[in-house]
């Protein structure tokens, strides 16, 4: 039931990192009533808005999820290393696993700060469908990111456990490897995304 309760905090932040950003995003979206006049979209800065929180999904979420399970399996790995020291350096690759999706939302967050042009230091005026097609690309490693960070944690405890008896967790190294292959995707799909947007079209 603990195991539940820690990802179900994740799946809360995550949420309400999603919901943060809607409600930012949703300023001037008419809900009803009178109807508005349509925004302008090459003299708006709400493209850039967009792209902002594109970055910044990218990089919290995927980064949230590694430090946690960086943190789970360090501790598993702390108590294998107390107990045997010499088992130390096979524990520290189940360390460094989960701390991949984060630097997979690294690489996206940079991506899209490039491809929108947000590192040019001036608000760029970024159409309003090309800063959402970003907040867009950000989702698949953002959420992805975030939920086989916790996972692939979980199943690297195990294969320090692995470790602990026999001394070698070869296969254990395998079954984490496994969770890793859905946040690879996703990063390859992000990145797809992103270049696949038409900034200077």
């Amino acid at each position: 039931m603990k195991k539940f309760r820690k990802f179900a905090i994740i799946a809360v932040i995550a949420a309400l990192t999603l919901l943060v950003c809607g409600a930012v995003l949703a300023e001037g979206v008419p809900m009803g009533g009178a109807p508005q006049m349509p925004e302008p979209q090459d003299n708006t800065p709400k493209g850039y808005i967009w792209a902002a929180a594109a970055v910044c999904v990218a990089m919290i979420l995927p980064g949230i999820g590694s430090a946690l399970g960086v943190g789970m399996a360090g501790r598993a790995a702390a108590g294998v290393a107390a107990e045997d020291p010499e088992k130390g350096g096979s524990c520290l690759v189940f360390e460094l696993l989960p701390a991949t999706q984060g630097l997979y939302g690294f690489v996206i967050a940079m991506f899209i700060a490039v491809f929108s042009d947000i590192l040019s230091g001036t608000v760029m005026q970024l159409a309003t469908d090309l800063g959402r097609s970003f907040f867009y690309a950000s989702l698949p490693i953002g959420v992805v990111g975030l939920v086989s960070a916790y996972f692939q944690s979980r199943v690297c405890c195990a294969g320090i456990g692995i470790v602990a008896k026999q001394g070698n967790g070869g296969m254990g190294i395998t079954f984490a490897i496994m969770v890793e292959l859905y946040a690879i995707l996703a990063l390859i799909i992000s990145i797809l995304m992103v270049v696949g947007v038409p900034v200077n079209a």
